[in-house]
């Protein structure tokens, strides 16, 4: 398989929880279908275009988090009018957001042609990119060259800050030696497990609605995996890789 990265930054970011109501959480990592959006707006493609193409060609996406500092966070107040029985009123929406990520996605594929085509949107991007909303801007700070990426696993502690599939909420721990050195007080959270999509019914007007789901696990913070995982190499980086194939 080949394979390239991208690094991302934003002041903002914000990957919404589509069960979300008037609480807009976010994900603390882009989620897929955001992996595979960003690369449609860099080809200059739709959401469903990029969506089958990723799927016909078998392009896989994957995500970490290389902030240098804790993300920050913060809530954003959004004012929003909506038909009541034929009234008009108007109600408050709290959008969660995440504060100066950074982020290094990664994308590989077995057809080199393809994966070009992808590589080629990042360098000189048809639409702006965005992490999240379209006000969260996104600055493109490296794309990395083509390269042969080797299929294996990690060891234990090797997967931290990361988009993992499947549901890892039993098997993590905390990598007890880091906090140990950190010289101020850090909170310990649990992996976020969401259900989120891996497939879409598309109408014909491009409204898209789920219809296949999968578990998908966010580690951050000082969390890690306890068991092996399989990654696939990018140089010194090992990185499971997603596939909606």
């Amino acid at each position: 398989m080949y394979g390239f990265s991208v690094v991302l930054s934003a002041e903002t970011a914000s990957f919404r929880d589509p069960s979300g109501q008037l609480y807009h959480a976010t994900f603390p990592l882009p989620p897929l279908s955001t992996l595979i959006g960003i690369a449609g707006a860099a080809i200059g493609m739709n959401f469903q275009q990029v969506w089958n193409f990723f799927k016909e060609k078998d392009v896989r996406a994957g995500v970490k988090d290389i902030s240098k500092k804790v993300n920050g966070k913060g809530i954003d107040l959004w004012k929003y009018q909506k038909i009541v029985s034929k009234e008009t009123r108007s109600d408050i929406l709290k959008r969660e957001f995440l504060f100066r990520v950074t982020y290094c996605l990664y994308y590989g594929c077995n057809d080199v042609v393809a994966l070009e085509d992808v590589r080629k949107g990042f360098v000189s991007p048809a639409w702006a990119l965005t992490l999240g909303n379209s006000d969260d801007i996104a600055k493109i700070k490296e794309v990395s060259k083509i390269q042969k990426v080797s299929e294996g696993t990690v060891d234990t502690g090797g997967i931290k800050k990361i988009l993992v599939p499947g549901n890892h909420s039993e098997d993590f721990s905390f990598d007890w030696q880091t906090i140990k050195n950190t010289p101020v007080r850090t909170t310990l959270e649990l992996p976020l497990v969401k259900q989120l999509p891996v497939d879409y019914i598309f109408t014909e007007d491009g409204e898209r609605k789920g219809c296949r789901y999968k578990p998908f696990t966010f580690l951050t913070g000082m969390q890690q995996l306890k068991s092996s995982c399989k990654v696939f190499s990018f140089g010194n980086e090992k990185i499971p890789l997603i596939s909606i194939g």
